[in-house]
């Protein structure tokens, strides 16, 4: 009789504990199965368990991704849930179910912590590695786990086609008139031993769009060589792969800690957040707020300066005052600019005798001279 296993590779599990119990966090485990679900001061950290074969769909003794990233989108819904660990002891599997994770954890972060952790004894490696990289943080139990592998490869077998195994049976794969490309890269392996179309049409993109997306959720691993493939030990990658090593009960008090500052910050529609609630809340929308509002002034300022020669004190009084230059305003300066050309031109065809006649230099009435804007942030 096939006996399936009590629970499945790839599943989530749930720890729960009163709020007093943060500061001895140690206990944690064991504290577990004596406190109500229903007490009101209970908080919760959901542990995922990414410990099998990375695939898409599950089976019968695992979880695909599919299913995984349901169940923890399903429980971030949960107020008592404060933060979520992916803790990971997996070496890989297919690259097509990256991105259902990566997606789910960037949708979690909006709300709730995500901290990846690697078991002690333990590794994260390619596919696993680039679902831990979405994370906050990265930490690990020991110095000796492995991270990294950061490449793509593809294996299989099988026969020429149109030939005979020994026993007489014969290997016959036929295609349409039409269908000429049709499994062309595998073909050209299994025939003619020529990989390169594997290699360039199927291998080659896969692993640009894998390592993009690894080094966009770490940035930190820019211009390394995390891309060639290579597993390190935890040990030689603090501040590469990982963030540094760490207990579990020390990474729960991260994600509290992570927690209290995000439920911290006043989240009121009808109240206004400071600049600095807003950095802990939407840094990333803080910089792009302040990059808009630079380019916004420094393009004020242009178009104001533009007209300095027509009058640089008003010029300079509207600079100061923060407003944009409007079309009225834009008009009497050209107004102005015009007129002075048609008096330098009077002036020119007077000053016919530089002997006896003064030729009158037209000034800007309040003698001021234009100086530069100094723009602070």
């Amino acid at each position: 009789v096939l006996e399936l296993p009590e629970v499945k590779y790839n599943s989530v599990s749930v720890i729960k504990f009163k709020s007093e119990m943060e500061d001895d966090i140690e206990d944690y485990v064991e504290c577990d199965s004596e406190i109500e679900v229903e007490d009101e001061e209970v908080q919760s950290i959901v542990i995922v368990n990414l410990n099998g074969v990375i695939t898409v769909d599950g089976g019968m003794s695992s979880n695909g991704m599919t299913e995984l990233s349901e169940s923890m989108l399903e429980l971030s819904k949960e107020e008592s849930v404060s933060g979520f660990i992916v803790y990971t002891n997996s070496g890989g599997g297919s690259t097509m179910a990256v991105e259902i994770m990566t997606d789910a954890i960037a949708e979690i972060r909006k709300t709730k912590p995500v901290f990846g952790l690697v078991r002690k004894g333990g590794m994260a490696c390619s596919a696993a590695y680039a679902i831990i990289s979405s994370c906050e943080e990265v930490y690990v139990e020991s110095e000796m786990s492995c991270v990294g592998s950061c490449g793509t490869m593809v294996q299989f077998e099988g026969r020429k086609a149109n030939t005979e195994n020994p026993e007489g049976e014969k290997e016959i794969r036929l295609y349409a008139s039409k269908s000429v490309k049709k499994n062309i890269e595998i073909e050209e392996a299994l025939n003619n031993d020529n990989y390169k179309l594997i290699i360039d049409n199927m291998l080659d993109p896969v692993n640009e769009r894998f390592l993009s997306l690894i080094e966009n959720n770490r940035p930190i691993l820019k211009g390394t060589d995390f891309n060639d493939g290579h597993t390190e030990y935890a040990k030689d990658s603090i501040g590469k792969f990982i963030d540094g090593i760490s207990t579990k009960s020390e990474v729960i008090k991260k994600v509290l800690s992570k927690t209290k500052s995000k439920v911290n910050i006043n989240i009121n529609p009808n109240s206004q957040m400071t600049r600095t609630e807003l950095n802990q809340a939407h840094p990333d929308l803080l910089t792009s707020i302040v990059q808009e509002g630079v380019i916004a002034e420094r393009e004020r300022v242009a178009s104001w300066e533009a007209y300095r020669e027509a009058d640089s004190k008003s010029v300079s009084e509207g600079i100061k005052s923060g407003l944009p230059i409007s079309d009225s305003q834009s008009h009497a300066f050209l107004v102005a600019i015009a007129t002075k050309g048609k008096v330098a031109d009077l002036q020119s065809d007077n000053a016919t005798d530089v002997t006896t006649t003064e030729t009158t230099t037209v000034e800007d009435v309040e003698g001021t001279e234009s100086k530069g804007f100094d723009f602070k942030i």
